[in-house]
């Protein structure tokens, strides 16, 4: 017990520094040597090879110094060979470190990255007993680099599993030997959004022929740090991409892999980290032998460099003219050179634009070589292919719409005027299938379900051109198939039956044959005696069937029975109604309805009396009957005109038309039902009053008239307040208030004279001759009237500005505010106190203002202050006075 306690212990602080350290390994791979074999067993030699990046960020641990890994038998998914004390797992100590070779740096590459690998490699030897199914090796941990771009590594199981897989028997004898390809171990510089090439080729020490592809990364499993417990067994999950990335696209769609060199090329994605994985399949003899797989955490860089970058190859296919564009948009591509590879066209087979674009005289195969900053250190170049071979043109067509069960025939129409149409790839359009799909020129396909699918069709031809077309396929329950609807027959009578198949062709089927001419036809005549079904089965050109029955039922008579006749207001409409089973209408006269031709025709008579008289037939079966309309005017509501009183006043109101009167609004009206309220004092602008009118002479309806009730209230303005004045100054008076004015005075008594240039206009000028007060009434056409006053006082003095020699601004309302009494001035453009020092106190230039005896906020002090006065009297003249004032407090 004492021993198993040390060994946890030892364990844990493992876990610790492995935990640590975890985050910093960036890939890995696990690879294994054939060593020996005997009849039962072979010993393999098993390697898992850990990838660190050394530019860490502090808590920088190193290359952990063991870890535990789990061999596992595939016939039963059992760990073997391990150690009891690590739950089966295997013990590894590090064996060796090694730094990674740095691959070719572009030349001329701004802000290069700092790229510092090193690989831990933990071997082991171990004797495997022969089995079926082969094992599996495998290394958990927990963690991966934070913040890679395109996988969720903060999600659970974001950890990562290396594997390999060990044949059996199935796969190989018992002595044949077999060693693992493995991966090259170079690290290149990639730069975002430009050309790169990754080097994820590897070697067999047997010479197995390896194919590569992309493949998921594997998560961490239930492993929880870095390594401390045995892996889990297989099979393994995969980790979480994100951001449009996919296992198959890890680096983007614009980069992809080779899959006979494992050489991943393109163009670069974002800067960032990106997992990658790496599957390579050995087959020897054509047959696979087991998949090996590296995990590693490419480093995409914010660097740049100068570059050509072509596509290997191009074609044009619709036109002899080409453009070709570099994929490196790095601003340190700064001159460009082409050569089209048509010596013929002279000059034109040059160009130093940056987009190359040349059209060729004919068809054929060129070589097109493209530099940027041809001539300088930062050079580089590239050459491709371009295909020149117009005039193809792609089609596809297809049999639908068609029924579901039924093969749709699709049709290649594709023509091509250099070389043959020699691939196809179909996809029929099926979600969620992979099977739907065929490489015959034209193929069929059977839908099992009813709906619109879309068909596409890539096709190439002999000399590589290649395009997509799409068709839509429309696939029924059952043929577009149209039957008259069930109807009536007289029994004297025979009848056409009518079916219609839109999409055209086919035959039909009618049952059963009674009292019908021909029962292949579409439109048969029948002549049955009683009620009878007539059912038809239809099947189009393609075997497609669909069946619907017409019901035929048999009268000797028309029943019919017109509604009540009725009274309508005139000018409205009424629906004539019937109840009848006639199959044809003639209603007379028509010229006041809608339809004369149907059941229930909508009415609009104009006469006093209208008889309205229908036939209804079912073929020879026929009957009669008639419905009267009487029609009654509206009544013609009357609310008399609009009026118009004064203030204080009352309208009388006055409605005809009707029997029954409404008023509304009920505002001041003393009876809202009468034909003549009264409006009592209204005070408001105006009123709009509507009566709503009924009467009992036949039409029930309200009709509603409305009448304006204006309200005219006159205020009288004498002027803006009463005035002071000099002997011999003329003071303009101004009233408003109303469009007639009258003046008259209070005083004097004796009038005429008033001392008015005109008494009977709004603005007269008086010249007083003593102190008077007028009386200005404003009126208007109609009796409307309002009066103001105005005190006119006459001073017997000069023109002139009038200072008291004290005040006493102690507040107690008299003579607290020093104001200068101006008589006879038009302004006062100075008025100013002073202090015996000079300093000016207050100043203003309105007729009105004073000095309160304060300077900033404080009361000035008892004493002699001088005042000074500028400005204009009536006559225009300007004068200028000073005095003093004594300020008593």
């Amino acid at each position: 017990m004492q021993i198993m306690k040390k060994i946890f212990t030892i364990v844990s602080l493992i876990l610790g520094f492995l935990n640590a350290s975890a985050k910093h390994i960036t890939g890995g791979e696990i690879i294994y040597d054939y060593i020996s074999s005997t009849p039962n067993s072979k010993t393999y030699r098993i390697t898992l090879i850990l990838f660190r990046d050394e530019n860490c960020i502090n808590p920088c641990a190193e290359m952990p110094p063991n870890v535990y890994i789990g061999v596992f038998n595939n016939d039963n998914n059992q760990l073997f060979g391990g150690s009891a004390a690590f739950g089966g797992a295997i013990e590894v100590n590090r064996n060796s470190l090694q730094n990674l070779p740095l691959n070719a740096v572009p030349i001329c590459i701004t802000n290069p990255p700092s790229l510092n690998y090193n690989a831990g490699f933990y071997s082991f030897t171990i004797e495997l007993p022969n089995n079926s199914n082969g094992y599996t090796a495998a290394y958990q941990t927990c963690c991966r680099i934070e913040n890679t771009n395109n996988i969720n590594n903060m999600s659970d199981g974001a950890g990562a599993t290396y594997t390999t897989s060990i044949p059996g028997l199935n796969k190989l004898g018992a002595t044949i030997p077999d060693s693992s390809p493995r991966f090259s171990k170079g690290i290149s510089v990639v730069c975002r959004n430009n050309d790169f090439i990754l080097d994820f080729s590897a070697t067999d020490p047997d010479g197995d022929v390896l194919v590569y592809s992309m493949c998921s990364a594997y998560n961490g499993g239930g492993a929880t740090n870095a390594g401390n417990r045995p892996p889990d067994p297989p099979p393994y999950g995969s980790v979480n991409y994100v951001n449009g990335f996919t296992s198959f696209s890890p680096l983007g769609p614009l980069a992809s892999m080779n899959t006979q060199t494992g050489i991943i090329s393109g163009i670069a994605p974002e800067e960032g980290k990106y997992v990658v994985s790496v599957c390579v399949s050995s087959y020897r003899n054509g047959n696979l032998i087991a998949v090996h797989r590296k995990d590693f955490i490419i480093t995409v860089a914010p660097c740049d460099f100068a570059s050509a970058d072509l596509l290997p190859e191009y074609i044009t296919c619709d036109g002899f003219s080409f453009q070709f564009i570099n994929r490196s948009q790095s601003p340190l591509n700064e001159t460009f050179y082409w050569e089209f590879g048509e010596p013929s066209s002279g000059t034109r087979d040059t160009s130093t634009a940056e987009i190359g674009s040349h059209t060729y005289a004919d068809t054929g195969i060129y070589t097109v070589k493209f530099v940027v900053n041809r001539g300088t250190p930062c050079a580089d170049s590239t050459t491709t292919k371009l295909k020149v071979y117009p005039g193809y043109f792609p089609a596809a067509d297809n049999i639908s719409p068609i029924c579901k069960g039924i093969a749709v025939q699709f049709s290649d129409l594709t023509t091509a005027t250099y070389g043959t149409v020699n691939n196809w790839s179909w996809d029929f359009g099926i979600e969620g299938t992979d099977i739907d799909v065929s490489t015959v020129k034209n193929p069929t396909y059977i839908y099992t379900v009813p709906g619109d699918y879309t068909a596409t069709l890539i096709v190439g031809s002999s000399k590589g051109c290649i395009d997509t077309v799409t068709t839509l396929v429309k696939i029924v329950e059952k043929p577009e198939f149209i039957v008259t609807n069930d109807t009536l027959i007289c029994s004297v009578d025979s009848l056409q039956l009518s079916s219609f198949a839109p999409a055209g062709g086919g035959s039909v089927a009618w049952s059963p044959n009674y009292n019908i001419n021909n029962t292949t036809i579409f439109n048969p005549i029948v002549w049955p005696k009683t009620d009878t079904t007539y059912k038809v089965t239809y099947t189009d050109n393609f075997g497609c069937i669909a069946t619907d029955e017409v019901v035929v039922m048999v009268v000797d008579s028309v029943t019919l029975s017109a509604a009540r006749d009725t009274s309508i207001c005139r000018t409205d409409q009424v629906r004539l109604r019937l109840n009848s089973n006639g199959l044809k209408y003639i209603w007379t006269p028509s010229a006041t309805l809608d339809d004369g031709t149907v059941k229930n025709p909508l009415a609009i008579p104009v006469d006093s009396i209208t008889m309205y008289r229908v036939q209804a037939n079912i073929g020879s079966c026929v009957d009669f009957d008639s419905i009267e309309v009487r029609t009654h005017p509206y009544p013609q509501a009357n609310a008399g005109p609009d009026q118009t009183i004064c203030f204080g006043a009352s309208a009388n109101l006055q409605a005809s038309g009707g029997s029954f009167y409404s008023w509304s609004p009920a505002i001041f009206l003393n009876n809202t039902q009468i034909a003549n309220p009264v409006s009592t004092f209204p005070f408001v602008d105006s009123i709009n009053y509507a009566v709503t009118v009924r009467d009992t002479m036949g039409c029930p309806k309200p009709v509603t008239d409305s009448m304006k009730l204006t309200i005219i209230r006159i205020i009288a303005d004498a002027g803006p307040r009463d005035t002071a004045v000099v002997l011999g100054q003329p003071l303009q008076l101004t009233a408003t208030g109303s469009d007639r004015f009258l003046w008259t005075s209070t005083s004097p008594p004796e009038t005429p004279p008033n001392w008015l240039s005109n008494p009977n206009i709004f603005n007269p000028v008086v010249l007083a001759q003593d102190d008077i007060e007028y009386v200005v009434t404003a009126s208007n056409s109609i009796g409307c009237a309002d009066t103001d006053t105005i005190l006119v006082k006459l001073y017997k003095l000069a023109a002139d500005i009038y200072v008291p020699t004290a005040f006493s601004p102690n507040g107690d309302g008299t003579n607290d505010v020093l104001k200068p009494l101006a008589l006879g001035l038009l302004s006062i453009d100075a008025f100013r106190i002073y202090n015996r020092w000079g300093q000016l106190l207050f100043t203003t230039s309105q007729i009105g203002e004073g000095w309160n005896g304060m300077f900033k906020g404080s009361d000035q002090s008892t004493g002699t202050y001088v005042w000074y006065a500028e400005g204009r009297n009536y006559k225009n003249q300007r004068f200028q006075k000073k005095g003093y004032v004594v300020l008593i407090r």
